[in-house]
């Protein structure tokens, strides 16, 4: 798999969640991606007015999660929160979605929500729905990622990390119920000990359009080293 430093570093999504985050950390956080040229800089929402501003002018997007980790806010509750960051300067929008409603089967309070991310997001921002594919049974994961297709979501996340992580074959379960072809998937919640050559393995065989990780920036400079030696 040949790809420049550059591409590398597109895939993937840099992302800063602590809850002992102080204002210099998150600022580092951003300056970091930005150098880093990563696809997108997370954090939570609160920071988001921060990170827009460090990273004006480039082409890193700013990211914000909404509802996490546990995705049990109410549905207005999510949509007040992806307002208000849109309005602060996100481009790009991570939800995570109501997992007892899931399971319960109530397929359209899951509808209701996603189809709001995405008519939010629409022409301003990037929309992605997080799983925590550790709680779901490979029916719920199938499910799941129909109704994130039906309505248009542009990336469907296997979790947050702050759960268990996820597993090859539910990788493999969302990436093959995916039915357009414009939804794409990205992988969270792994290791910070993952590897770039598991990074890439992701990429090229498993169909990973994005990885996220706070360990992005470390990434690109490994993998600027071996393109450097090679």
């Amino acid at each position: 798999m040949n790809l420049t430093v550059e591409e590398y570093a597109q895939h993937f999504d840099m992302a800063l969640h602590l809850q002992s985050s102080t204002e210099e950390d998150i600022r580092g956080h951003a300056r970091a991606a930005r150098e880093a040229g990563v696809a997108a800089c997370y954090t939570n929402s609160m920071w988001t007015p921060v990170v827009a501003q460090e990273l004006h002018g480039s082409q890193v997007r700013v990211g914000t999660a909404i509802s996490f980790p546990y995705g049990c806010t109410s549905t207005a509750m999510k949509f007040a929160e992806i307002d208000e960051g849109l309005e602060c300067g996100a481009t790009a929008v991570d939800m995570v979605v109501n997992i007892g409603r899931l399971k319960e089967g109530d397929d359209a309070y899951i509808a209701k929500e996603i189809e709001g991310l995405v008519e939010r997001t629409h022409g301003v921002a990037i929309s992605k729905v997080i799983y925590e594919v550790c709680f779901l049974t490979d029916d719920e994961i199938q499910r799941l990622t129909r109704i994130c297709c039906d309505a248009g979501v542009d990336y469907v996340k296997t979790a947050t990390g702050s759960e268990g992580f996820p597993t090859e074959a539910q990788v493999k379960i969302m990436r093959d119920s995916i039915t357009n072809e414009s939804t794409k998937l990205k992988v969270s919640g792994v290791p910070r000990t993952f590897t770039m050559p598991a990074t890439l393995w992701m990429i090229d065989k498993l169909g990973v359009s994005l990885i996220g990780t706070r360990s992005a920036a470390k990434l690109v400079r490994q993998y600027a080293d071996y393109c450097a030696e090679n």
